[in-house]
């Protein structure tokens, strides 16, 4: 299982004002999305072409933010789940979290930004034969933080994207069972703005 998230301490909709300000910013503009333009294969579009997000209602005091793409080195110096620079954007309105859980890999991340700076982070990955059942290990860093700050959703994937605006994906059946506030998502995409310079990559800070 793999998913990457964003969660951040303010309004839904403050939260999805800062996430179009800053895309705005990247070349990118709102665009309107139908189950016929929406990718209905994995890898079949990158960022560069078109982000897709799904917004979840706040509760519990996060907002989360989840995002479906494929990413393209061109514009990331690291392939992964989330936008740390969104991230950084939106820790302007409140603490923001980021994470990211690569399980196949035994591989995951966390940072924390306040004021547009990262104030705490790590990354880890266990070895073969390293996975301890024991709670102190440092493989459960992020496990004491999710309990602790009560994100909720955690490991929401494509085949939870709400509306009826998304298309089925191949071998990912879409299912919504047991989602807290489903119907308060929100699911919007945004597209290249004609003319638009391209987006500059960005530094990877995960990994000097």
């Amino acid at each position: 299982m793999g998913f990457g998230h964003i969660y951040v301490k303010a309004d839904a909709e403050k939260v999805a004002e800062a996430v179009e300000a800053h895309l705005a910013a990247k070349g990118f503009r709102r665009t309107s999305m139908s189950p016929e333009r929406h990718p209905s294969r994995m890898k079949e579009i990158h960022e560069g072409q078109l982000r897709l997000f799904w917004m979840s209602p706040r509760l519990a005091g996060w907002t989360g933010l989840f995002e479906f793409r494929y990413y393209s080195n061109e514009v990331r110096a690291r392939w992964g789940y989330t936008d740390e620079g969104l991230a950084l954007a939106l820790s302007a309105l409140g603490e923001t979290w980021r994470l990211e859980v690569l399980d196949g890999s035994r591989f995951w991340l966390y940072a924390k930004y306040a004021g547009g700076s990262e104030v705490e982070g790590k990354a880890y990955q266990d070895q073969y034969g390293e996975r301890s059942p024991d709670r102190t290990h440092p493989r459960y860093a992020l496990n004491d933080i999710i309990e602790r700050e009560g994100f909720p959703h955690v490991g929401l994937g494509y085949e939870h994207i709400p509306g009826p605006d998304v298309a089925p994906i191949e071998n990912v059946p879409m299912d919504g069972t047991g989602i807290e506030g489903l119907e308060k998502f929100r699911h919007f995409a945004f597209e290249p703005t004609p003319g638009a310079p391209k987006p500059e990559p960005e530094a990877d800070h995960d990994h000097p």
